[in-house]
């Protein structure tokens, strides 16, 4: 669609419905958590915190649950996918402990930052996306727990 002919100053202007997901305002506020824990490399937090959102597999291997979630929702990069494109190292992480269930809630999440990703090893800028997103986590958990009324 073409936007701001009107003003003078047309921009292209794409809107893809298909890669929006509701949460609820305890989903948000877990992920929040989940985010910090993998910009600090918080590897019992991020294990705890996949647990908590629904993560299940055969063995519940901490280190396998560990880089899934890495490689999920943050970084990828030659040293943590072993040199493996990041589908097959998926595929390798789940024959070592296949995945039972998944938190269908972050798979858009996961997906976004799957992609943006992408986009920075095309252009030769890879990046955690967790660091860049944790300030607005951080900030999203503070509003929350200032609404948040005491109990009485």
């Amino acid at each position: 669609m073409l936007l701001g002919v009107e003003e003078g100053n047309p921009q292209l202007g794409l809107i893809d419905y298909g890669q929006v997901k509701a949460l609820t305002r305890d989903e948000r506020l877990l992920f929040c958590k989940l985010i910090i824990a993998l910009a600090d490399d918080n590897k019992e937090e991020i294990c705890t915190l996949m647990k908590e959102a629904g993560y299940k597999s055969k063995y519940m291997d901490p280190n396998i649950l560990y880089k899934f979630a890495k490689v999920g929702y943050d970084e990828d990069n030659l040293e943590l996918t072993e040199g493996k494109h990041i589908q097959v190292y998926m595929e390798h992480l789940h024959d070592s402990d296949p995945v039972d269930q998944i938190p269908q809630q972050y798979i858009m999440a996961s997906r976004a930052s799957i992609l943006l990703r992408g986009l920075g090893h095309a252009v030769h800028q890879s990046r955690s996306v967790a660091k860049a997103w944790r300030p607005i986590a951080v900030k999203a958990l503070e509003e929350a727990e200032r609404n948040v009324s005491p109990v009485k």
